[in-house]
C-alpha cells in the first residue's frame, strides 16, 4: 500500500510546465523555399507572470530560421507587451517576451503568444517546432515564479482515490 501511494504521488507532480507553450504551423505541407509560419500559444500562464523566456527547438534538415521574423500576436501587441526570437544553436530559437504583468486579465490564462518563420529546406509534411525548454518566468519585481496556473484537478483525483481506497479497505475489514 505504501508502493503505491509513493508511485501515485510521484505521477500527480510529474512535469510541472507540460503543455505552457505550443505550436502549430499555418500549413500542413510547404514545398522548398515556401516560408513556414508557427504560431506559438501560451496555456495557463501565471496572472503574476510579466517576463518568460523558454527556448523552441526544430529540425535544421527540414527548417530554417529567419532572423527577426518574431511578430507579436494582436493581443499581446495590443496591450504593450512585446517579444523577440533568434538563433540561439544550429536547432534552438530563444523567444523573450517582456511587461505580460495584467495581460491575464484582459484576454484570459491562454491565448497566441506570437509567431515565427523559417524557411523550407525541402518539400515538408506537418513540420514542428517544439517546446523544449523553460528558461525564466519573473514577476513584476525580477523574481522568478511558476510560469503556470498549477491546475486542482490531480490534487482532487489524489483525494477521491485516497477516499474510495480507506473506504475499501474499511469495508473489507468489517
Amino acid at each position: 500500500m505504501k508502493y503505491l501511494m509513493i508511485i501515485l504521488s510521484m505521477v500527480f507532480t510529474l512535469n510541472a510546465n507540460a503543455g505552457l507553450i505550443t505550436t502549430g504551423s499555418d500549413q500542413t505541407s510547404y514545398n522548398n523555399g515556401d516560408i513556414v509560419t508557427f504560431d506559438v500559444w501560451v496555456n495557463a500562464l501565471n496572472p503574476d507572470l510579466d517576463n518568460l523566456f523558454f527556448d523552441l527547438s526544430f529540425d535544421d534538415t527540414q527548417l530554417s530560421f529567419i532572423d527577426n521574423s518574431w511578430f507579436d500576436s494582436d493581443e499581446v501587441f495590443d496591450f504593450f507587451a512585446f517579444g523577440d526570437a533568434f538563433l540561439l544553436a544550429p536547432t534552438t530559437v530563444a523567444v523573450e517576451t517582456f511587461f505580460l504583468n495584467g495581460i491575464t486579465d484582459v484576454v484570459g490564462t491562454s491565448f497566441k503568444l506570437g509567431e515565427l518563420q523559417f524557411t523550407a529546406l525541402g518539400n515538408l509534411t506537418n513540420p514542428r517546432l517544439d517546446f523544449a525548454l523553460l528558461v525564466d518566468a519573473q514577476n513584476i519585481y525580477g523574481e522568478t515564479i511558476e510560469p503556470q496556473v498549477l491546475p486542482e484537478p490531480s490534487t482532487l483525483a489524489l483525494f477521491s482515490l485516497m477516499s474510495l481506497l480507506f473506504f475499501t479497505r474499511r469495508s473489507n475489514n468489517h
